[in-house]
C-alpha cells in the first residue's frame, strides 16, 4: 500500500528539501563550539607553555593543540549521535513490529511508529527527525525499503544495513515481514543490550583515563609551585627543551593509544 500526498508533487519536493539529510560520518561546528574548542585549546597550549617551556616561541602549540582538540571533539559528537541512533533502532523496530501485527502496511508502520517514537522520546532524537524526513518523501511514493537502505548507507552502522537488506528481500520475496520482526528484534534486543553494557564498562575506563591525563600536569605544577628550584634548569636551554619535547611526546603517545584501546565501532 502506497501513501500518497494530499497536496500536490511540487508541494512535497518542497518540504523534502527543507529537511537535510544527515552524514553521520561528519559533524558540522555551531559559531558556539568554535569558541568553545577555541577556548580550549587555547588554555591547553598556555599550560603545556607555562609547565613546559616558559617561551613565547612555545605559544605556536595552539595550533596543533587546536586541530587535536577539534578532530578529538568532532569524533566524539560523531560517536554519541551514532549511539543514539543505535540505540533508539531498537524502539523503532518494536513499534513497527507491533503496527505489522496490527494490521498496518510497512509504510503506515513506519508513521505509526514516528508518531509513537516522537511522542515518547521528543522531537530532537536523531532517529525521530530520521523519520521525518522518511515521511516526506513517502508522501511522494520513495519505496521504505530504499528509505532504510539510505539510512544504511549514511550511517554506516552495520545492524542497520543487515534490517535494511534483510526488509529488501522480504519485501521482493513476499515473504512473512511480522516474523521477519520478530526475528530481527530478538536479535537486535541481544546485539544492543550487549553493547549497552560494554559501553558502560568503557564509559567508566574513559572516565580513569580522563582523570589520568590531567595527572603528569598537575604533579608538574604541584613540584613547581613547591619546589621551583627543582625545575628552573630544566627552561632555557636546548638540553631541557629536548627533555621536556620527548616528555611530551611519549605523554601524547600513551593518550592516543588509550583513545584507541578504549575506541567502540559499530
Amino acid at each position: 500500500m502506497k501513501i500518497r500526498a494530499r497536496s500536490p508533487a511540487r508541494t512535497g519536493m518542497a518540504k523534502e528539501k527543507e529537511i537535510k539529510e544527515t552524514d553521520y560520518q561528519t559533524w558540522e561546528f555551531t559559531g558556539r563550539e568554535y569558541l568553545e574548542i577555541a577556548g580550549i585549546s587555547l588554555g591547553i597550549a598556555l599550560a603545556v607553555n607555562l609547565l613546559c617551556y616558559r617561551s613565547w616561541w612555545a605559544f605556536a602549540a595552539v595550533i596543533p593543540v587546536g586541530m587535536v582538540c577539534f578532530r578529538t571533539y568532532r569524533k566524539n559528537r560523531i560517536r554519541k549521535r551514532k549511539e543514539e541512533l543505535y540505540d533508539s533502532f531498537r524502539d523503532l523496530i518494536a513499534w513497527m513490529h507491533t503496527a505489522l501485527r496490527s494490521g498496518y502496511s510497512m509504510e503506515n508502520a513506519v508513521l505509526e511508529a514516528a508518531g509513537q517514537m516522537e511522542q515518547s522520546l521528543g522531537k530532537e532524537n536523531v532517529l525521530v527527525q530520521e523519520l521525518r524526513r522518511m515521511r516526506h518523501k513517502m508522501m511522494i511514493s520513495v519505496p521504505v525499503e530504499q528509505l532504510f537502505l539510505d539510512l544504511a548507507l549514511r550511517s554506516r552502522i552495520d545492524d542497520i544495513e543487515t534490517f535494511a537488506s534483510v526488509l529488501v528481500i522480504a519485501k521482493r520475496t513476499g515473504g512473512n515481514v511480522c516474523e521477519v520482526f520478530q526475528n530481527t528484534w530478538d536479535i537486535f534486543c541481544t546485539r544492543i543490550d550487549t553493547m549497552r553494557e560494554i559501553r558502560a564498562g568503557v564509559s567508566s575506563r574513559r572516565f580513569e583515563q580522563n582523570i589520568m591525563s590531567v595527572v603528569p600536569f598537575g604533579i608538574l605544577m604541584y613540584v613547581q609551585i613547591s619546589f621551583p628550584e627543582f625545575l628552573d634548569v630544566m627552561y632555557g636551554n636546548p638540553i631541557g627543551v629536548l627533555f621536556m619535547s620527548g616528555c611530551l611526546a611519549v605523554y601524547l603517545a600513551a593518550w592516543v593509544l588509550g583513545k584507541k584501546i578504549l575506541e567502540i565501532e559499530f
